[in-house]
């Protein structure tokens, strides 16, 4: 808050209590505004809230008192909520990791009996298919965990082998 502010809250304050705030009291009140981290809005709605329920005379402690209750139980702003959203549906994460294989140039083809892939052994450690064997993926957690999956297509080490002993 700057020194407009201040007085501009003192103002409010005189509405109800008469005060004559000299240039010290602003001083002072600017000083306890930056430590609390007043707002003018803030500040404002403390003054009103304090002399709608309180009859002693206000200061600056009761401003910073009043706005931190009212930060505590004041709900969080919108920006900070975080949006939730339903998970994807099953073909929405299909079609999005198509689109990224697709822009990344990976072919998504269908494995057939006679493929060259499938008479080599796959050189990726965490597949490791035999000969004649589709290429997959070891789960690594939850209930089916250590199951093989296979994938579509194979892994690219493994079609470099494959072509390269063509």
């Amino acid at each position: 808050m700057d020194e407009t502010q201040i007085r501009a809250v003192l103002a409010l304050a005189m509405t109800y209590d008469h005060r004559k705030p000299g240039q010290s009291d602003i001083a002072a009140w600017l000083a306890a505004a930056e430590e609390g981290r007043w707002t003018l809005g803030e500040a404002q709605q403390a003054v009103i809230h304090h002399y709608t329920h309180e009859v002693e005379f206000l200061k600056p402690g009761h401003v910073t008192r009043r706005i931190k209750a009212e930060r505590r139980h004041a709900p969080l702003p919108a920006e900070r909520q975080v949006a939730t959203a339903p998970p994807a549906e099953p073909e929405r994460v299909r079609q999005a990791v198509a689109e990224i294989a697709a822009d990344l140039g990976w072919p998504e083809r269908a494995t057939n009996a006679d493929d060259p892939e499938l008479r080599v052994r796959c050189p990726h450690e965490p597949c490791s298919a035999g000969i004649g064997r589709p290429c997959g993926r070891r789960v690594a957690r939850g209930v089916h965990l250590g199951e093989f999956h296979p994938i579509r297509g194979y892994h690219p080490s493994r079609t470099e082998t494959a072509n390269w002993e063509k």
